[in-house]
């Protein structure tokens, strides 16, 4: 995230004075919905001004609480808040960031000379300064900050995972246990922040999984095949906001979009990183190829028959949400491997493996332990 932060800034914003005008500010629903995040019950019933003046006494008393479930990202703007004097420019901020803030309680956003800010009372600066060099906060929010980024990059990769599976797959990279109800917490905290999980009673998914239960479905049909093993540094990388993979196949269909068809580079790759997400989705080349025929005209048989050998190679080589991670290509493998022998033209028997006839008396190729004579040669 880029935070505008200059010389002059300092004198150009100034966050508001105090909590009470910040909640002055929002609508009755908003203050509703800080009271339920910060899990305050039996006020529901207050008008809007007891309600402002009750949760500008007690926010205060929770900012510890919230900062602790924060990941890097959140901290640095606060951070850079406290050092720009309560307020800084949201130009290079999302939306979906924007939406997040007033949850917080102490977070507000507003525009000031045609220009949307974000801003946090000047009383709370001192406090928020302490808590944000609070060597238990920061290894707090280092945690957060793997765990949200380990989810993230696992939903990427395998679009869907079940409620009661998900824990085991973080576990895999990084302790959970006995912290769950704080990922819990985390987790749900970085989807109303990011917006870029989901869930619902079939699980996690990614924010751009059209249906969960289909995803589900498929991986469910291959019972045999685990989730592809992830190393933890690509899951960390997939985690990162606005993360695509770039398989065999990317740097070539992109030099085709750009070359042959004129597109411009960010053109070539938004297309691209389309075509990618088709393929998570399920699309097979016939559908790719009318998918991208609306976006370009080919001249010939033969520009179509050059565009699918491209296509088709990235196909191959991307990770698909049905198939748990793996590519069509390494699933490929792997199922050739499980192959029986096959037999040459005289009727011998040869590994897949090392090429090699087999012996009556050798051991079985198919992994058994069992002699070949009394096993795949029966």
């Amino acid at each position: 995230m880029a935070v505008t932060n200059n010389k002059n800034q300092n004198n150009k914003i100034k966050g508001i004075a105090s909590l009470k005008e910040g909640l002055s500010a929002l609508r009755v629903a908003d203050l509703q919905d800080i009271r339920k995040k910060l899990h305050i019950r039996n006020i529901s019933s207050l008008k809007k001004a007891e309600l402002i003046q009750f949760l500008a006494e007690v926010i205060p008393f929770h900012l510890r609480n919230i900062i602790s479930q924060f990941d890097e990202r959140r901290l640095f703007l606060v951070e850079n808040i406290i050092a720009n004097n309560g307020a800084i420019s949201a130009n290079n901020v999302e939306i979906e960031e924007m939406e997040y803030f007033y949850k917080t309680g102490f977070m507000f956003t507003g525009v000031r000379n045609g220009n949307p800010i974000v801003m946090i009372p000047l009383e709370l600066l001192p406090s928020l300064g302490e808590i944000v060099r609070d060597e238990t906060i920061l290894t707090d929010v280092k945690r957060n900050t793997e765990w949200i980024k380990i989810t993230r990059g696992l939903l990427y990769y395998y679009g869907t995972v079940p409620n009661d599976k998900l824990v085991n797959l973080v576990e895999k990279y990084t302790p959970v246990h006995p912290d769950y109800l704080d990922f819990k917490q985390v987790i749900f905290d970085a989807m109303e922040y990011y917006q870029e999980i989901d869930i619902d009673r079939k699980g996690y998914s990614y924010w751009e999984v059209l249906d969960p239960l289909v995803v589900l479905e498929e991986q469910a049909s291959r019972k045999n095949l685990d989730y592809y093993p992830f190393s933890k540094k690509q899951l960390l990388e997939a985690g990162e906001t606005d993360y695509v993979e770039r398989p065999k196949g990317y740097s070539q269909l992109l030099s085709l979009f750009t070359q042959k068809y004129r597109m411009s580079k960010q053109e070539a790759k938004e297309l691209v990183e389309d075509c990618i997400m088709h393929v998570k989705l399920g699309s097979q080349p016939s559908q790719l190829l009318k998918y991208i025929q609306t976006q370009l005209t080919f001249e010939s048989l033969e520009a179509v028959q050059k565009l699918m050998d491209a296509v088709v190679l990235l196909m191959n080589n991307t990770r698909e949400w049905y198939l748990k991670g793996y590519t069509s290509e390494e699933l490929f493998a792997q199922e050739k491997k499980a192959l029986p022998p096959l037999t040459n033209k005289k009727g011998e028997v040869i590994s897949l493996q090392t090429h090699q006839k087999v012996g009556r008396n050798d051991p079985c190729p198919c992994g058994s332990g069992k002699k070949f004579k009394k096993c795949c040669g029966n």
